[in-house]
């Protein structure tokens, strides 16, 4: 059986998702590039379990180098292709982040990567309390800011026929890019095993794919 991914001959439309979102704040841009070099980043990157509260503008920092939208490219079909500091296959970009920050009551938020925003989801917190219930389980979140990825197969299944190990392979992109990232900005990060099966599901319904996420902090401090 032949599963190697090809482009289609004729490009398919894909139908838009809508999150259910009651709530935009915008991040704030870096107001200074980070100054170490890639090799002394890449020496650097290590998986570390020990997490600390993420401030807001430090979050805003690590989604703006990870994942924010560089460039835009519309086609004639209406799907926007875009370059980000992630590779995508056909820059379909399939994987949504969700993004969960420490509180009493935690919340999960979408991540826009086109206006560098956060928009909280209307979702029954019930569910959300056993998603992060089941993350702290796998990994003790601590303090930590929990970054979830949500695929959208659909994406690069209307340019590619047997799509399946190209979306895996961004997921696994973006989160090698997070764990580059959080080295370069002197964050604890650490991906995590579980796929939160069948908590996503509950949340965002079955056509959802989990692809999996992974925990940032401030490097711990006693």
């Amino acid at each position: 059986m032949d599963r190697n991914p090809r482009p289609k001959t004729h490009e398919e439309t894909v139908s838009s998702f809508a999150y259910p979102e009651n709530k935009k704040v915008f991040l704030k841009k870096p107001d200074v590039l980070v100054s170490k070099s890639f090799f002394e980043v890449a020496t650097e990157r290590a998986s570390q379990r020990k997490f600390s509260a993420l401030p807001e503008s430090r979050l805003a920092e690590l989604l703006w180098y990870s994942a924010k939208v560089i460039s835009t490219h519309p086609q004639a079909n209406g799907y926007i292709l875009s370059h980000r500091p992630s590779p995508s296959a056909g820059a379909r970009h399939p994987i949504d982040i969700i993004v969960s920050m420490p509180s009493k009551e935690r919340k999960l938020e979408y991540y826009n990567p086109f206006d560098h925003s956060l928009n909280v989801i209307t979702a029954d917190q019930i569910l959300v309390d056993n998603f992060v219930d089941h993350i702290n389980e796998c990994l003790e979140i601590q303090q930590g800011t929990i970054i979830w990825f949500l695929a959208h197969q659909a994406r690069t299944t209307a340019k590619y026929d047997h799509p399946e190990s190209l979306v895996w392979r961004d997921a696994g992109a973006l989160i090698y890019c997070m764990q580059i990232a959080s080295a370069a900005l002197d964050l604890s990060s650490c991906a995590i095993g579980t796929l939160a099966d069948p908590y996503i599901e509950k949340l965002f319904g079955e056509e959802m794919i989990s692809a999996g996420g992974i925990i940032i902090g401030e490097n711990f401090v006693l």
